[in-house]
Order: structure tokens, then sequence, then C-alpha cells
């Protein structure tokens, strides 16, 4: 670093000291809406499983019920809800959740319903058919 000044690197410093506590800030901001969302999760955990068994219960009781919705159907058609973030930090999770929905769909007569700008710019340029273009 030949001809760099002190004053110049104390600058550096100080911004690097910045940025160092923005991102703590913003991490300690994540984390808080991550267990807040995992404990509206878990509080609503016993009614889903009361619904679970009350719909077992139905199905069990009546043998001679027939539903479209409980006949068993070949699979022609599939389709995927993606979910990918638009801003923030959210690199590496949209990168995972693209991938991992286009290889498993890979090979299938499937449809995207894209939840986010990332998503509908991923599918959009691998020419998947999108259920719909708006990503908000």
């Amino acid at each position: 670093m030949a001809g760099v000044s002190t004053k110049e690197i104390k600058n550096r410093i100080r911004s690097m000291e910045s940025t160092k506590q923005i991102t703590k800030a913003m991490e300690m901001v994540a984390a808080s809406k991550l267990r807040r969302a995992q404990t509206q999760v878990q509080s609503s955990r016993p009614y889903f499983e009361i619904l679970l068994s009350t719909i077992g219960d139905i199905v069990a009781s009546t043998q001679e019920m027939s539903s479209p919705y409980l006949t068993a159907r070949p699979v022609k058609r599939s389709a995927y809800v993606v979910i990918a973030g638009d801003r923030g930090l959210a690199g590496g999770y949209n990168s995972n959740v693209l991938k991992l929905a286009y290889e498993h769909m890979e090979g299938k007569d499937a449809v995207v319903l894209p939840i986010g700008k990332k998503a509908v710019d991923f599918f959009k340029a691998r020419q998947i058919p999108l259920l719909v273009e708006n990503y908000r």
C-alpha cells in the first residue's frame, strides 16, 4: 500500500467499523423476525393437529363418500409455488431455493407460481410456464 496516507487508512478503518455495526444490527432484526415467525408457527400447531384429525375422522367414518378430491389420479401436470426474496441479504437463500425447484421439476410437465421478483426472472429466463407474471 505504497503512497497511502495514515488519514486514508484511518478513514477506511472507521468505514469498516461502521459497516460492521450496520450488519450486526440487520442480523439482530432478522433474528428477531425469525423468532417471531417460529413462535407463530408453533402456536398454530394445535389447530392444525385438530383439523387433521377431524378430516381423518370424516374420511374414515364415511366409507361410501365419493369426492373428486379423494380419488387417486395419475399426475399429468405439477404446479410449484416458489417463494424467493426480493431484497436484502437473501442471495444464498434465493440461489438454493431456485436451484432446488428447477432440479425437482426437470423432465416434468410443470407450471410455476413464482413469488418474488427473483423467482419470476429466474423462470422466465428458462422459459418455464408461469401461472402469473405479477410477482407481488
